[in-house]
Parts: C-alpha cells; structure tokens; sequence
C-alpha cells in the first residue's frame, strides 16, 4: 500500500513565511493524489480477490478486520513521523540556543586531593568507631543482669573454718574494786619515780657536757699603761660622754601604730555605712507604710448612674 500522507519533517514550521508551505503544499499535491489513486486499485484488486462462494457476513467481518490493520499501519506511520518531526525540531532549537553544542567538552585534568583530606576522613572514621564503641559499652552497661543466687551453706563453712584457724584470745576484765585502786596508786608512784629518774639523768649528762666544754684562759699580764683599771675608768667615761643614748625606734612598732590607726578608721567608716544602710531602710520602710495605710483609708466615690444630675444646670431661687 502506498504511503498517501505528507511527510511532515521536510515542512519547515519554524519559518513564518506563509508562501513556504504554499509551495510545499502545491509540490507535494500531485504525489498525494498519486498515492490516492494507488489506494484506490489497492482496494479494487482487494475485491477482486473476495471469494464469493462465501456469505456476505463473513465478508464483512473480513473486510472489518483489514480496515482496523490498515488503520494500525496509518497509525503506527503517523506516529514514527511525529516521533522523527519532534527529534528534527528539538535538534533544531538546540542548535539556534547553543552555539557550542556539536563541541566536545574539554576534558579537565582532576588535580588529586591532598593527603590532608585522606586524613581527615581517617580521623572522622576512627572518630565514629570510637562514638559507636562508647554508645555500645553505655548500652550493655544499661542492660539487666540477673545475678546467681549465694550458696550460703559454702559460705558458712568457709567462715567457720575461718573463725577455727584463728586463735582465740582470751580478754579478762578487771572490775573496780579498792584492791584495783590500790594497785593503781602504787603504779603511779611507780611512774612518778621513773619520771624523776629521767629528769635527773638528763640533768647529769649536761653537767657532763658543761665539763667537757673548753674554759677560756685570762689575759696574761702586762706592762701597758691602757691595761689599767684606772685608765679603763678614763676611757669608759670619755666614751659614754661623746655617745648619746637615744631609745630604739623599730620600723615594727611604727607599721603596728600605722595599722592600729587604719583599723580604727575602717571601723568607723564601716560604722557610718551600716548606719546609713539602716536609715535608709527604715525611711524606705515607714513610706511604704504610709503608702499602705493611704490606700487602706476609705475614701467616698460618686454615684456613676447620677450622671444626669451633675449635667443639668442649678435652679437658682429668686
């Protein structure tokens, strides 16, 4: 069967120029009303081959059937012409858009990433093994554990086999009584005397010690007038005239006065603080007293609904 329909894809629809598809429609006329014809003697050789043997319902049914694969055919055409019109249209408009489109991409030499990052994703992983350790540890610690029930038999036989090994210790009590008091007294005595015995070796040895000590020898004698006690007299009162005795000043006992003063002026200007705190307090006090008090006091309101009275103007009396 001869293809009757237009080709479609050598229309230029882009173009609006109206005389373009004037002449396209004009050229391809005579094709179409060629392939018109053609249609025609298709189907008169169609009845020809009608076998008229058989009844006319059969042949209708027949005649149904290569009418609806025609139609299939026509259409699975029009749409493989849709399909190819739609691509050419599409390649069309890309090609108007983008003049670099039939250029390949240049291909771009991917730098490789810094031992740096390598690391750090080394880190992050070890990181989160870490997490998902810790996590892990905090659960099972959460779980319940059920714990055996103590063998006690075991446990009492090991505490008296314990308690057999060790050896006993007998602890005897003496009560108060006055031979106990008695007794007490003469161990005191007793450690009184070791006391002093003590005190009195201690005494001993540093005799001892003193003994042991080298003596200082005296001054051999001499024939120098200065060595004489009367001249010693002379220059014991020449000295004590030139020298003059004054009392000792320590920088001590002058930071001990200098601080006794400051302590006492702290003092008072702490004093002079806290009194003022109180009487502030206590005149913040007495006004919120008054302030209470004035709105504890009553006081008279007037009658919202004698408005009217207050509006009308006073009858004077003639």
């Amino acid at each position: 069967m001869a293809n009757n329909l237009y080709n479609w894809s050598d229309l230029d629809v882009g173009n609006m120029d109206v005389d373009h598809s004037e002449n396209f429609f004009s050229k391809h006329h005579s094709k179409h009303e060629a392939n018109m014809l053609l249609d025609e003697i298709y189907m008169s050789g169609i009845e020809a081959f009608y076998d008229k043997d058989l009844p006319m319902q059969q042949q209708l049914q027949q005649e149904q059937q290569r009418k609806l694969s025609l139609e299939v055919h026509h259409r699975k055409i029009i749409v493989e012409n849709a399909e190819k019109h739609a691509a050419a249209l599409s390649n069309k408009l890309v090609k108007a858009t983008d003049a670099n489109w039939a250029k390949a991409p240049k291909k771009t030499t991917e730098e490789p990433a810094p031992n740096a990052y390598r690391f750090k994703d080394i880190y992050e992983q070890k990181k989160q093994d870490l997490l998902r350790k810790c996590i892990e540890q905090e659960r099972e610690m959460r779980e319940f554990r059920s714990r055996p029930m103590p063998n006690f038999q075991l446990v009492h036989q090991h505490q008296h086999q314990h308690q057999a090994a060790k050896q006993t210790v007998h602890r005897v009590t003496c009560p108060v009584t006055p031979n106990v008091l008695k007794t007490s007294r003469a161990m005191e005595l007793k450690r009184q005397q070791k006391v002093e015995e003590a005190l009195r070796q201690r005494e001993q040895e540093e005799l001892n010690l003193h003994k042991m000590r080298p003596k200082a020898r005296p001054v051999p004698k001499s024939t120098n007038a200065l060595l004489k006690g009367q001249g010693r007299q002379k220059s014991a009162t020449s000295l004590q005239s030139q020298l003059e005795i004054k009392p000792f000043k320590l920088r001590t006992e002058q930071r001990a006065q200098q601080r006794k003063l400051f302590n006492a002026l702290a003092e008072n200007t702490l004093e002079q603080k806290r009194q003022q705190v109180e009487e502030q307090r206590q005149r913040r006090e007495w006004a919120e007293y008054q302030k209470r008090r004035q709105l504890a006091t009553f006081r008279a309101r007037p009658n919202p609904f004698n408005e009217v009275s207050w509006s009308l103007p006073r009858r004077t009396r003639n």
